[in-house]
């Protein structure tokens, strides 16, 4: 078998799914990894949470087709997913800005592992398969989670990583949107006790920054992208070997803007795969340390302290600011 799945026994995590309309969820972890150029010495990948859905899938996962010319965007959920699908897609795609405006993103950049997720009515790797390419792929999964042919393809591949109390607010209202009904503290400590989609958080970031040499990958994050937006869609634009005026530019920086970005349609949208059980927005504030807003001190010193335990390693720190 290539993966490994434990049952969750904590039984905070079953009071809480009872209480908070959370699904079964399951750890799974990856036992072939020997491929992945991951640079930490004795690596070996954790488990993550996923839901019972993940046996379903793992072989036409495993088994899913890379192209060279593919371009995939990466990230743990909540972390600036949908606006750097949006930069990376318009960079590659010439600045179509009538396209990108006249098809939904998730049109565009389809989410290849939705269905781990909740049930859909065509499977998102089928969706995948069918999309004409060159494809551009959306994926939260874990590198010893990615297809096989991945490591031996290597597509373009952009990660976008985000402070942790950021993800957790932001993935807090998002589980809201769609199914979750407790409290913001019940759902942070579910998180710091790795018991949400894709988690563990913290090893999920630092090993796609441990393939960070690798030419087929760009490391981005979302303070970066709020902080100087132009300089990194300088990096995007070389990464991609892609060039652009000045003049040619400023529209994207407009278009990529929050208040641009949160009306418009085409990436603020409704994926009608995905029940919502409310009317708030997909994007919502757009801001850095807005969770110094809906965090209480407690779970900011919490949440530190749990940084500071998963990053044994200094250098991996400043990944977490």
């Amino acid at each position: 078998m290539p993966f490994e799945y434990t049952e969750i026994t904590d039984p905070l995590h079953k009071q809480n799914r009872e209480q908070n309309g959370e699904e079964d969820y399951i750890m799974v972890r990856a036992k072939q990894y020997t491929d992945i150029p991951v640079s930490t010495p004795n690596w070996q990948p954790p488990a993550h949470c996923f839901t019972t859905r993940f046996h379903r899938y793992e072989k036409v996962l495993l088994e899913t087709k890379v192209y060279s010319d593919d371009v995939w965007v990466a990230s743990y959920p909540k972390s600036g997913t949908t606006w750097c699908q949006e930069m990376v897609w318009l960079i590659c795609n010439d600045l179509n800005f009538d396209t990108a405006q006249a098809e939904s993103l998730h049109t565009r950049f389809p989410f290849l592992d939705v269905s781990l997720i909740h049930d859909t009515q065509l499977s998102s790797f089928d969706r995948v398969q069918q999309t004409k390419r060159p494809r551009f792929i959306k994926t939260h999964l874990p590198v010893s989670m990615l297809p096989k042919s991945y490591w031996s393809i290597k597509p373009k591949t952009v990660y976008i990583r985000r402070n942790p109390k950021s993800v957790a607010v932001s993935y807090f209202h998002h589980s809201r949107r769609i199914f979750y009904r407790g409290t913001m503290d019940c759902f942070v400590r579910s998180f710091m006790r790795e018991h949400q989609f894709y988690s563990p958080y913290h090893a999920h970031v630092i090993e796609y920054y441990a393939l960070n040499s690798c030419d087929n990958m760009l490391y981005l994050s979302y303070e970066e992208m709020k902080r100087n937006l132009p300089s990194v869609v300088t990096k995007v634009c070389q990464f991609f070997g892609k060039s652009y005026s000045d003049s040619q530019l400023q529209p994207l920086y407009e278009h990529l803007s929050f208040a641009s970005m949160r009306e418009n349609k085409a990436c603020n949208y409704e994926d009608p795969n995905v029940p919502r059980n409310d009317g708030n927005r997909f994007i919502r504030k757009g801001e850095l340390e807005s969770w110094r807003e809906e965090l209480t001190p407690e779970l900011i010193d919490m949440l530190d302290q749990w940084t500071l335990e998963n990053t044994p390693h200094y250098e991996h720190r400043k990944l977490f600011e």
